[in-house]
């Protein structure tokens, strides 16, 4: 199952969080829907760590899923870990995992993950996927932070990085579905 998340981006300049508002209105968007957002006014990455992020310098999206996974639950973070790699793999920079939600390279954070998840008895209402990658911004108050433009000295278009990535999100979608079928018995 190919899934094109472009079908449903929702764009805003501020928010407050683009995982909150997903969580707030999951009932009344589609499946699949993205927020996008130029700046967050409370971003946040797990246990309510503060996400830095100058406005309009870095990709800050998140994601909807709600029923009907076309993988296995436990498959969403090798799925989100995977594309960020391969949007780092096409510049040609070299990022490692750390656990529990964060990207980084070399000892510097470049992206992190948030998923939040919401369930009915043991049903999946939603699956909230927040992801944000430092693009062009060139100076942190974190100093373990890095962007692609420190890495690569250039500034970079953040809408063509999240057109890629949202390619590999889809690509990595399908193996993880062909995986899933594989393991149900079925081709």
């Amino acid at each position: 199952m190919r899934i094109d998340f472009n079908q449903y981006v929702m764009e805003f300049d501020v928010i407050d969080s683009t995982n909150d508002y997903l969580k707030q209105h999951y009932k009344q968007l589609p499946n699949f829907t993205i927020v996008k957002a130029n700046y967050q006014t409370n971003g946040h990455g797990q246990f309510g760590r503060i996400w830095e992020s100058q406005y309009g310098e870095n990709l800050l999206f998140s994601l909807l899923i709600k029923k009907d996974l076309p993988f296995l639950l436990k498959d969403i973070n090798p799925i989100i870990i995977g594309s960020i790699f391969n949007v780092l793999d096409e510049f040609g920079i070299d990022g490692r995992f750390k656990y529990p939600n964060d990207i980084y390279v070399g000892n510097k954070k470049i992206a992190g993950i948030l998923i939040e998840t919401k369930f009915d008895n043991q049903e999946l209402e939603y699956m909230v996927i927040g992801i944000g990658l430092n693009v062009n911004q060139e100076s942190f108050i974190f100093e373990e932070a890095i962007s692609l433009r420190n890495i690569l000295n250039k500034e970079l278009d953040i809408n063509y990085v999240f057109k890629r990535l949202l390619k590999h999100l889809s690509n990595n979608v399908l193996l993880a579905n062909l995986m899933k079928i594989g393991d149900e018995g079925e081709y």
